[in-house]
């Protein structure tokens, strides 16, 4: 295949043109931004090549949008984009050469990026909701609105450095072992923490308060899942060290009730419609708009 010239197109969206050169610039820069060292892992290549050169279709798509509905840019926006750009680069040697040719370029990209900006808020102003609506996506998704479960647990830790000898840890097994046999004869948990405990709740008798999903080590959580209240654990290897638990008290899953998350779920429901509403325009423009692409230069233009 012979090498496509500077002005070959990748793409044509509505007679407007895609060259190869402003998707190889973009497609660059994609790669510095999503992957290290801009290496992207060869399984996900041509779908990555295609994200890019689908991003600048629906820019432009966007754009003729905004125009289309009479949208004009943010000038205020824009001017006070560019100051800041200028203030960051003013002394670099390529400002001060490229000076007017870098500020028209910005200009462009920033008056475009404002356009769409402004299509989403006009897009996402139209959305509206009502009670009936709020209401069954509460009930369509109680998960959402339920308070987990909770647990209120107190540990003593008898700590240990990961690096330790082993006859370290068996000294720690010992100990714990030994522990769970006063608190079986009635010793005080809290007591006991306060004199053994290597853990920082050890000031408060071991009290951890109420912890929920991912606040445990996964194997002191299966230790707690195992216990009812009142009962203390068996001694367990942990990254710190050897620990008991005892579970003081569990609340279980609860469904809030309507009238105290309703403020919630209206701002859910609200950010979801809006977003389906953009992902419609978006694909509604596609759809109904002229786009072809040629998919060997797509291919060839990675190179």
């Amino acid at each position: 295949m012979a090498e496509p010239g500077p002005g070959a197109v990748v793409a044509t969206v509505a007679g407007e043109r895609i060259t190869l050169e402003e998707y190889q610039v973009n497609l660059q820069a994609a790669y510095r931004q999503r992957f290290f060292h801009g290496k992207v892992p060869e399984e996900q290549e041509e779908a990555f090549r295609r994200e890019v050169l689908d991003a600048l279709i629906e820019r432009i798509l966007l754009r003729k949008e905004a125009g289309r509905r009479g949208l004009e840019p943010d000038a205020a926006w824009v001017e006070t984009q560019l100051k800041q750009i200028e203030g960051r680069y003013r002394n670099l040697p390529r400002w001060t050469a490229q000076r007017d040719t870098l500020v028209a370029g910005l200009r462009r990209q920033l008056e475009e990026q404002s356009l769409i900006e402004r299509l989403r808020v006009a897009v996402e102003s139209q959305v509206r909701l009502d009670d009936a609506a709020v209401l069954q996506y509460y009930r369509e998704h109680p998960d959402i609105f339920t308070t987990p479960r909770r647990e209120r647990v107190s540990t003593i830790l008898l700590r240990v450095e990961p690096w330790a000898p082993e006859s370290t840890w068996r000294a720690a097994a010992d100990e714990a072992r030994r522990l769970l046999e006063k608190l079986r004869k009635g010793a005080d948990f809290a007591e006991l923490a306060r004199l053994h405990s290597g853990d920082e709740s050890a000031a408060r008798g071991g009290d951890l308060g109420y912890v929920h999903a991912g606040m445990l080590s996964a194997e002191a959580q299966a230790v707690v899942d195992g216990l009812a209240p009142g009962e203390v654990s068996e001694p367990v290897r942990l990254l710190r060290g050897y620990a008991l638990f005892r579970l003081e008290g569990r609340t279980p899953p609860r469904l809030n009730e309507f009238a105290r998350v309703e403020t919630r779920a209206r701002a859910l429901l609200l950010r979801e419609r809006k977003q389906q509403a953009w992902r419609e325009i978006v694909a509604g423009l596609r759809e109904n708009t002229p786009i072809t692409i040629d998919e060997t230069l797509l291919a060839a233009g990675a190179e």
